[in-house]
């Protein structure tokens, strides 16, 4: 039975992704030929089932080849924030799984991307490498690694501790993990390809609570749904569910893991705090049971899909108390379009997600302090500005408010509020009554020592960038301490340099500013932190070192020293 799905697998693959790989490496008399490219059409298959992307998009995320370091494809999906990395096996026989040998290499592939160290990658990869790589070092962003194959879904013990060991060293403590795995078999493989990610073709069943119903000029229910349906139509169908929305989750954002917060904590609160989910569907079923009655009615939507609430119900889904989200109410409307003319689907997507997403940091625009510092550096011939704005932009008589709030944050004098930076800026905005907002904007904080430590950063990132263009080994402690730590790096200049110097007017400090001094301290900072780490922290992942408060304490002293 094996090897007839593994025939039937063979054909599709090849019909989906051939045309669209880069097969010059491989010779036409060459004996694994057609292995080698099932194994390529096997990872585009992982990317294109696990992101929704188009199958030309799929084959062009393939790495595989010469020095691929055990990367058989990698693939940002902008929807979920998640970078995807895939090493791929065809097994003729529909049997087996990877061995632990090739799951080593894989996991060696990725600490290097982990860690931007690209010397394990042949050079016609780099570019892509570099993409990746950027994306990694982005907070907020998570890593899915992915071995598929035509044999076993479980993989053996062996295998499994090394994915294991690599998924410990990548999330250490940290109550949100950023990387995750998963072994697709050949089940997976079949089933993907049986069911196409793209489209909607999906039934979800649903106990509406308070329902109405909406006949003209197009009909429609409106009531509400307890979190715990939603999660089950998350996991039973992923992004098939979101088919017709112009974006999929968005992966673990603040206001996402608000969204949790709420369900976890505050589930009573949530149908105050929630915009609700919008779902589009061919057409309606309800249950005879309890017909006469609004309290509560049973329905099967087929062909649906939703619109909007995308972030809603992904978010519901990685809550675990499924007590808690029983007790969650989500206002739900289901937008019937059997009787609707052509194109009204679309006009509903298009028009329910025209709204301008509120983020975090817009509420400073109501802090007293934002104002204040406003006009305090406008007094010294400096725009502040701290409403966000497409026009905002940095230059010598102007900066904007993530840029300093980054600032204040590393001339703080202790390295805390820049390890959060390394979490998240948004972090600092989500309440801005306490710490960290409070720690960086308050009454003791002036228009002046704000500016100044802009200037000062604007000196170590220039001073940053060119060490790292300088370097010829992009790897190890030295290289990781300017990608990972760079923000420590630039705590522990600021405490040499000295936070009073960042209290005279504008126009006096920028005047006495000598740029020699602050790169003096970077030199000297930089070489005792790459130190500290080779003394200390040997192997240690160093993407997840700068996110942990006490190791980045350490590397800090021993920079300051």
């Amino acid at each position: 039975m094996s090897a007839i799905k593994v025939n039937q697998i063979r054909a599709k693959l090849r019909q989906l992704f051939e045309a669209h790989l880069d097969l010059s490496d491989i010779g036409p008399t060459d004996g694994e030929r057609e292995n080698k490219i099932l194994s390529r059409c096997l990872a585009a298959l992982a990317i294109y089932i696990q992101t929704g992307c188009t199958e030309k998009e799929a084959a062009e995320s393939v790495w595989d080849g010469g020095d691929d370091n055990g990367i058989d494809a990698a693939y940002f999906d902008p929807s979920d924030l998640r970078v995807v990395l895939v090493q791929s096996k065809w097994i003729n026989k529909g049997a087996g799984e990877p061995e632990a040998k090739d799951i080593g290499a894989f996991t060696k592939g990725v600490r290097d991307i982990i860690e931007q160290d690209n010397t394990g990658f042949r050079a016609g990869l780099h570019a892509k490498f570099s993409d990746i790589a950027l994306r990694l070092s982005s907070p907020g962003t998570s890593v899915h690694l992915v071995l598929v194959s035509t044999g076993a879904s479980v993989l053996a013990k062996h295998g499994t501790s090394v994915l294991t060991t690599l998924l410990k060293d990548l999330n250490g403590d940290d109550p949100e993990p950023i990387a995750s795995s998963e072994a697709m078999g050949l089940a997976e493989v079949y089933s993907g390809l049986a069911n196409d990610p793209l489209l909607s073709n999906v039934s979800v069943d649903a106990t509406m609570l308070d329902w109405s119903y909406v006949a003209t000029p197009f009909p429609a229910y409106f009531g509400v749904i307890d979190g715990l349906q939603l999660k089950t139509w998350w996991k039973t169908h992923g992004k098939a569910l979101v088919a017709s929305n112009i974006r999929h989750s968005l992966g673990s954002t603040e206001v996402n893991n608000e969204i949790k917060q709420t369900a976890t904590s505050t589930p009573e609160k949530f149908w105050y705090f929630n915009n609700g989910i919008t779902l589009v569907s061919n057409e309606a079923l309800k249950a005879p049971v309890g017909a006469a009655s609004r309290a509560a009615g049973v329905f099967s939507f087929r062909g649906a899909s939703i619109v909007n609430g995308a972030q809603t119900v992904s978010s519901l889904a990685k809550v675990d108390d499924d007590n808690r989200l029983a007790e969650v109410r989500v206002p739900l409307r289901v937008i019937l379009l059997k009787s609707a003319p052509a194109g009204f689907g679309d006009e509903v997507t298009r028009t329910n997600n025209l709204q301008n997403r509120v983020e975090p940091r817009d509420f400073v625009a109501q802090d007293p302090e934002q104002r204040r510092l406003r006009q305090e550096m406008a007094i010294e011939g400096v725009d502040y500005q701290f409403v966000r704005s497409e026009d905002s932009m940095a230059t010598a008589t102007s900066c904007e408010l993530i840029e300093v709030t980054t600032a204040l944050a590393c001339a703080a004098g202790e390295p805390n509020l820049a390890v959060q930076l390394k979490t998240g800026i948004g972090r600092f905005f989500v309440d801005l009554s306490k710490p960290p907002y409070k720690a960086v904007f308050n009454a003791g904080v002036s228009g002046a020592r704000a500016f100044n430590a802009v200037v000062v950063h604007r000196e170590i990132e220039r001073w940053i960038d060119k060490k790292k263009t300088s370097m010829t080994k992009k790897s190890g402690p030295a290289w990781g301490a300017l990608v990972h730590g760079n923000r420590v790096l630039s705590a522990a200049v600021f405490a040499k340099y000295g936070s009073g110097n960042l209290s005279q007017a504008i126009a006096s400090f920028g005047a006495a500013f000598d740029p020699a001094v602050i790169e003096a301290h970077c030199d000297i900072v930089h070489a005792k932190m790459a130190a500290g780490i080779e003394a200390n922290y040997p192997g240690k992942f160093l993407a997840v070192l700068f996110k942990n408060p006490s190791m980045s304490k350490n590397v800090f002293d021993l920079a300051c020293a």
